[in-house]
């Protein structure tokens, strides 16, 4: 898959204009660009922070780790695990974000280091997580708001109503600019965390079993280590899934260079910290002795709740609503401009690449991206259920984002070797990559091996149905449109660098 996309005879002027040996292109798409300079730091932090949809991390995967995955009160030690590795993974996405700031993410990146036909994959194997995210957290939302509903209201209303209600204020938030949907994300994203710091407070305050640094222990673990570093570790790693969500706004952020690697890097290490201390405060909030009940309880985090505030159980809900529908958003405006970026060089319908006239959105894309996900979130619940459809949909998404999270690592050295060689380092760019790489392939691995029972044994063949399907899609895109496939990598906001590449060696 390896094509050389860059010449060193090559000067970027234009965010879509550029030259090859005297030789000038602009493209279409150069009428149908975002709107520059909308986002302040803060913003692009939290598209990242929402992107994790941390609130609802914390209620759905908690659980799960300290069960199903046998870390038990490890599950603490296991979140500082999964919050060291995934540094890893962050710092390849920051050491692209500064020299390559697009709307294409990962699309760009890949296309750039290991040529336009392997980027192009990455853009096809993106959309196999960031069309499933917002499904997943939006359809165990609206199934436990059917729940509710029921219990409280004595009225049935179909989970499928809710699911559509979420979707359809995401996509009307998104349509009418980043700007306003950044915003709304930056609130919602405040509350679910200020609820869950202030719940852990008073879980320390008032633990039901003395404080203690065991949960930092693998004993702690019922089967040690390899509760923490089996299962454990896949659900600690999808916790994580989407903080390089603020990379696909290079294009409408300010100061892109900088402030977008530093809102990748500095979302994942502030949410892994606030992983480490719900977690540590959960173990003693529900009590050390008794953490293998907490696992089994069906809502454990509401008990808590209740058991320190009352009616505190509100709480919860509010910061899982706001966080599903923060992180579906979130993953929108990433989704889209992925699209957005892909399309403008015709390697899928040029229709995404529409921006709207007055909100400068990729509009099209939007409406796309909005009604697939609902299809998804409808087909996974009708097939299986809420409960069950989200634990298919959130093993797909991660087996996707793996192996986009691969691809970059692979990437990252090539690239700095080869167009920044004064730049180049041993240990940041090839010594951390492999790190990454290394956890990646083996959380990939605990994904699908062993095989789980079904239906939770599905994911790994829509895996590679999908997989198999990319290699399709990108051969029929090659055989039509080869002269813009290498456009690819040449498509970033070229202001936040130097116009000359002599000046970038």
């Amino acid at each position: 898959m390896e094509d050389d996309v860059a010449d060193e005879g090559q000067h970027f002027t234009d965010p879509l204009t550029f030259t090859r040996e005297g030789e000038t292109g602009l493209l279409e798409a150069r009428q149908s660009q975002l709107e520059g300079d909308s986002l302040k730091l803060s913003h692009t932090v939290f598209q990242s922070v929402t992107n994790m949809a941390p609130a609802a991390a914390i209620v759905y995967d908690f659980p799960l780790q300290a069960g199903a995955a046998a870390a038990g009160a490890a599950l603490v030690l296991g979140n500082v695990v999964a919050l060291i590795g995934i540094i890893f993974v962050a710092f390849t996405v920051t050491e692209f974000a500064k020299k390559l700031p697009s709307a294409g993410g990962y699309f760009t990146y890949i296309s750039r280091s290991l040529g336009p036909k392997t980027g192009t994959y990455t853009g096809w194997t993106f959309f196999l997580y960031s069309l499933v995210l917002p499904a997943e957290v939006t359809i165990i939302w609206a199934g436990i708001t059917q729940g509710l509903v029921l219990q409280y209201m004595h009225i049935h209303v179909s989970w499928i109503f809710f699911e559509a209600l979420m979707l359809a204020v995401v996509g009307v938030l998104s349509y009418t600019g980043v700007k306003r949907s950044a915003k709304v994300a930056m609130i919602a994203g405040s509350i679910e965390i200020l609820i869950f710091v202030g719940l852990s407070i008073g879980w320390l305050v008032h633990p039901a079993s003395p404080v203690n640094l065991k949960p930092f222990l693998p004993s702690s673990s019922p089967t040690g280590w390899a509760g923490i570093l089996g299962l454990g570790m896949v659900f600690g790693i999808l916790n994580f899934v989407g903080f390089e969500g603020a990379a696909p706004l290079g294009e409408e952020s300010e100061d892109a260079r900088r402030n977008v690697p530093r809102a990748v890097m500095g979302s994942a290490i502030a949410i892994g910290v606030l992983y480490v201390f719900v977690s540590f405060a959960t173990v003693f909030g529900w009590g050390f002795s008794h953490i293998g009940t907490f696992a089994t309880n069906p809502a454990p985090y509401n008990v808590l709740a209740i058991r320190l505030w009352g009616p505190a159980w509100l709480l919860v809900f509010f910061a899982i609503t706001n966080s599903s529908f923060a992180c579906s958003m979130a993953i929108g405006n990433q989704a889209t401009r992925v699209l957005y970026a892909m399309s403008r060089v015709d390697l899928i319908p040029k229709a995404l690449s529409r921006t709207h006239p007055k909100f400068r959105t990729p509009y099209i894309a939007i409406i796309a991206q909005v009604s697939i996900t609902f299809l998804i979130a409808l087909a996974a619940g009708l097939i299986w259920g809420t409960v069950n459809g989200f634990g298919v949909l959130a093993t797909t998404l991660v087996i996707g984002a793996i192996i986009v999270y691969c691809l970059g690592a692979i990437g990252l050295p090539v690239l700095y070797r080869r167009e920044y060689p004064s730049e180049f380092s041993v240990i940041k760019h090839i010594v951390v990559p492999l790190l990454a790489l290394a956890l990646l392939v083996y959380v990939m691995y605990r994904t699908v091996f062993p095989v789980p029972a079904y239906p939770f044994n599905v994911p790994a063949y829509l895996s590679i149905v999908w997989i198999v399907l990319g290699f399709g899609f990108v051969a029929n895109i090659a055989r039509r449109s080869k002269g813009t496939m290498k456009d690819a990598g040449l498509l970033f906001n070229a202001e936040a660098m130097p116009t000359d590449r002599s000046k970038r060696s």
